[in-house]
């Protein structure tokens, strides 16, 4: 098929108008931008000192999601902005195999209208990702199409794509991808042994560097890894403490481990302390009178038993002589299990607590599956263990495995007939990168949209095109598609050679 007749075929799907793809060919782009203001990256600073339950407040006070990039200071050199709160691109499509005789074109359309009539936000648009699969082979085949977007467990509810095959709606299977960022120490300085801060991805150019050798996908659709190892749990109950009068009443265990051959998991705790010849000593806030705290405290032990241990009840958190309280006590049940089982419960607990009312999104086995290989590869079962989690904190991991960004990859079969074409869509919600409004930036209230062309993606894209609509509450600051909406420019051609686009938006002034 020529590559004429694949537009005049791509033009029935999309509907965009070919006099005004031609027109905007010729059209010289404004990718001129301002100079920004440097803003140091606070927002990561916050998490480090505060608690576990203060964590998840500044989580959802504030909106985390997306790459915590370094920050709203400089631009790519192409002349777009480099955001604080990245959302990453959006992704062509991919075939988990690939096939020589398939072609493919692309459509992509920002629909900026507002939630409702009342609404004064706008805040992301509505994407439809339109992909023809054209059949050159000449004879019928059945492809496993593959759709990558960028999102978290914790709004992946919102962030899911609806995958439409010919107009109809399909059920893909889930294949989350493994955390996607790297670590960084003092002041951002990228650190391998993690000391301090999670980096997600904050750049095109880094989910590039994540995706160009294939291996990322492949083990998002490898199979989950399984604890399976037998543990010891300590199990804590049936509380007492003067809480009358010592709301913050504290109760330590304390013990001796051989590092070598014992690795302590723990829940519910809040402190830890660590001394010579393996000692040992957890510390939690005794459940009660007006303090919020759990119930449920665990010691999980792999490997060596710990044996004997000693229990101290203090009047707070400070766990030191002169300090000591009496009448703090609890029942400890001793049991035997395996991890994988106790984390499924805890998991549970977690969500129960912490969930915001809303439940696990996926399947708990995938849930737990990308929990124990982010434990196997920076968490305390890895042979590299992070700084950040020496401590065995379970809920940190349960957390940070819920929170941080990922590539997700929905698959579902595509049959083409020989000579014949295939349409597959993926609408969605996408959620715009941005810079915190406390940073004071020029790029305050700019919303920025990535697209890459071919990146992650086996297919040879022989057109991709690219419209907005519904934008007479938006402004277009910075973009390199070629859109002019004064002229009537909303729909244009583009490069497939170029692997990046970006459309930066703001909201049109209501006053004027």
């Amino acid at each position: 098929m020529s590559q004429e007749s694949e537009i005049k075929l791509f033009n029935a799907i999309t509907g965009i108008r070919t006099a005004l793809v031609e027109d905007a060919q010729d059209r010289k782009l404004n990718t001129s931008r301002p100079r920004w203001k440097t803003w140091a990256a606070l927002a990561a600073g916050i998490i480090l000192v505060v608690g576990f339950g203060s964590m998840m407040f500044w989580q959802d006070l504030f909106p985390f999601g997306g790459g915590s990039g370094g920050g709203g200071g400089a631009g790519h050199p192409e002349g777009s902005s480099v955001f604080m709160s990245y959302a990453g691109p959006m992704f062509p499509l991919t075939l988990a195999e690939a096939e020589s005789g398939i072609s493919a074109g692309r459509h992509i359309s920002y629909d900026f209208s507002l939630a409702s009539e009342d609404s004064l936000l706008l805040w992301g648009a509505k994407v439809q990702d339109s992909h023809l699969l054209t059949n050159i082979s000449g004879q019928e085949c059945t492809v496993s199409a593959l759709y990558p977007f960028v999102g978290s467990f914790r709004k992946l509810a919102r962030q899911m794509p609806v995958i439409t095959v010919n107009g109809q709606a399909v059920s893909p299977a889930l294949h989350p991808g493994g955390y996607s960022g790297g670590f960084t120490g003092a002041y951002g300085v990228d650190d391998p042994e993690g000391s301090a801060n999670i980096l997600q991805l904050d750049s095109w150019e880094e989910y590039k560097a994540l995706l160009e050798n294939g291996s990322y996908q492949a083990g998002a659709l490898a199979a989950y890894p399984t604890l399976s190892q037998p543990v010891t749990v300590y199990s804590f109950t049936d509380f007492k403490a003067p809480l009358e009068e010592f709301d913050a009443a504290t109760q330590a265990i304390s013990f001796n481990i051989d590092p070598e051959k014992t690795t302590i998991l723990l829940y519910g705790f809040n402190g830890c302390e660590y001394g010579e010849e393996g000692w040992r000593r957890f510390s939690y806030f005794v459940p009660g009178g007006s303090r919020r705290e759990s119930e449920e405290k665990y010691i999980i032990v792999i490997g060596e038993d710990i044996g004997e241990y000693a229990l101290q009840g203090y009047k707070n958190g400070a766990c030191e002589k002169s300090n000591e309280l009496a009448g703090v006590s609890a029942t400890i049940t001793r049991s035997e299990g395996l991890l994988s089982a106790i984390l499924g419960d805890l998991v549970d607990n977690f969500f129960s607590k912490y969930g915001d009312g809303e439940e696990l999104a996926v399947p708990k086995e995938m849930f737990l599956g990308m929990m124990s290989g982010f434990m196997l590869e920076y968490g305390p079962l890895s042979g590299s263990v992070r700084d950040r989690y020496e401590m065995g904190m379970v809920e940190d991991i349960i957390s940070e495995t819920r929170n941080l960004d990922r590539i997700f990859y929905l698959e579902f079969p595509v049959t083409i007939p020989a000579g014949e074409s295939a349409s597959v869509t993926a609408s969605l919600h996408k959620e715009p990168s941005y810079d915190f409004h406390c940073n004071g930036a020029e790029n305050k209230g700019i919303h920025g949209y990535d697209l890459v062309t071919r990146l992650g993606s086996n297919l040879e894209f022989t057109v991709v095109t690219a419209a907005v609509c519904n934008t007479e509450q938006t402004v277009i600051v910075r973009q390199n598609h070629g859109f002019d909406l004064e002229n009537g420019i909303d729909e244009v051609l583009l490069d497939p050679s170029i692997p990046h686009y970006y459309l930066e938006v703001r909201p049109a002034d209501k006053t004027q």
